[in-house]
């Protein structure tokens, strides 16, 4: 828990950006199938970032003398299916409140003000917050009242030295899931049986997974689902994931690694060069470097090893004028990071972009999620990759645009191959880039010494 210091430092600093009153509301409990079994519960980051306070149905009241916390009242018979409640007056002195209420009290206290609020991701609340407010609110597209969105995101990009803390916290337990599954990868084992000791282990350490874990032996594709494949010698595992502390605050780590404890000739060679870019984005990471700059660093290396394989028929300039090195590097290098995995994305470009300026239409740079000037203490990830992924090779508007750019009767020997991602957490300093997760081994002999030295997740949980 941080402190209620930290929490009412927040508020006095929004308060003074935007006046009062701000009516924050907290995500509400969705049922998973019935009514009484309950999809997971995740406040919104932003009520957690200004309160706390992580129970569903909460709404908070930021005003000039004050904030005020509503929460509901269990029934009469709850304490026997949950146990007892601690009552209002208790957990308003544990988070340092000026009051809480019963939620009924909400809307006679808001009365005709018309508060600034926000969507948040619960629909049934943000119908609450609209009719409360008197304006549309629809989560990742009706943000909210304008002025409070920007100061919201001004307050939040920044990260404090007790949110580095969570952070750090974060990036031990997801270290420790790491190193257990790397070791324990064997041919013969299965993704599911990988997840499940990855999960394990963030659970021992008090963390929940901070979003869907990617573990799959086809990484070429980038977000996949399910843990459904078994584990044969001679592929590469991908395992992109992050533990999620109780402050909510969670890191977001990829390593790529051989199933079967050695890189071949031609996964090593890939997986240097994707380290070396890396490697460079990272030392480019400092105050007022602009983050396409950052991104630019890491596909130039790719782009020359792309070239010297002869994957590329063109120069560097032109492999990124073009985007033709977009073919085997579709995304951008990073995000921001914090309370979300992407932090700050439910508000769209609006804490990533300058005023006014769109995503580029460019394959590949189009999912640049960032491009503003890097300011100290923004935490952000450097995660680049090369992926050989049969759709973008067969695309024939590709082919028509990029030409003999790419030499494409190459790169279709590559299919099967995969992808190698390698991602860290990177804290903007004064002086060298913190890179939270660099506990978490990636060099190729680090890898291959930590990789199936352990037993099976089979051995170890069954």
């Amino acid at each position: 828990m941080l402190s209620t210091d930290v929490f009412r430092a927040r508020r006095e600093r929004l308060l003074a950006r935007v006046g009062g009153p701000i009516l924050l509301l907290g995500n509400g409990v969705r049922a998973r199938n019935l009514p009484m079994n309950a999809l997971p519960f995740r406040q919104d980051s932003t009520f957690l970032y200004f309160t706390g306070c992580d129970e569903p149905d909460a709404a908070a009241l930021i005003e000039e003398d004050g904030t005020t916390l509503f929460l509901p009242v269990p029934p009469p018979d709850d304490v026997l299916w949950h146990g007892p409640t601690p009552s209002l007056d208790d957990r308003r002195e544990a988070l340092g409140l000026d009051a809480v209420l019963p939620v009924e009290r909400l809307e006679d206290r808001v009365g005709q003000r018309a508060p600034k609020t926000l969507a948040v991701a619960d629909p049934a609340r943000n119908a609450l917050g609209s009719r409360l407010a008197g304006r549309p609110l629809a989560y990742a597209r009706e943000h909210g009242d304008p002025e409070l969105v920007s100061a919201v995101i001004d307050l939040r990009r920044p990260k404090g030295p007790e949110e580095i803390a969570e952070l750090r916290r974060a990036a031990r337990a997801t270290a420790a899931a790491f190193n257990a599954v790397m070791s324990a990868t064997h041919p013969g084992t299965h993704e599911r049986a990988l997840a499940s000791l990855f999960h394990g282990v963030l659970a021992l350490h008090g963390c929940v997974p901070g979003y869907g874990t990617i573990l799959t032996v086809h990484g070429e594709v980038l977000h996949s689902r399910g843990h459904v494949n078994p584990i044969e010698g001679g592929e590469l595992l991908l395992l992109d994931g992050g533990g999620e502390v109780d402050t909510g605050y969670t890191v977001d780590v990829t390593r790529t690694w051989p199933t079967s404890g050695r890189f071949d000739a031609r996964q090593r060679a890939v997986y240097e060069v994707v380290l070396e870019s890396q490697l460079a984005a990272i030392a480019a990471v400092k105050p007022g470097v602009r983050y396409r700059e950052v991104h630019d660093t890491a596909c130039r290396v790719l782009a020359r090893w792309l070239i010297d394989e002869g994957l590329l028929r063109c120069s560097v300039d032109e492999a990124l004028q073009t985007g033709a090195h977009g073919v085997f590097y579709p995304h951008g290098t990073g995000h921001h990071l914090g309370l979300d995995v992407h932090d700050l994305e439910n508000f769209g470009d609006l804490p990533s972009y300058p005023p006014g300026q769109g995503r580029p239409s460019q394959f590949g740079t189009q999912n640049l999620r960032l491009d503003l000037p890097l300011e100290r203490d923004w935490v952000v990830t450097i995660e680049p990759g090369i992926y050989f992924v049969p759709a973008i090779l067969a695309d024939q508007s590709l082919r028509e645009s990029l030409g003999d750019r790419v030499d494409w009767d190459k790169a279709q020997d590559w299919i099967g191959f995969g992808g190698i991602r390698i991602e860290d957490d990177v804290c903007v300093t004064d002086m060298d880039p913190e890179v939270l997760t660099s506990a978490i081994p990636k060099s190729v002999e680090a890898v291959e010494a930590l990789v199936g030295s352990g037993p099976t997740p089979e051995e170890r949980l069954c």
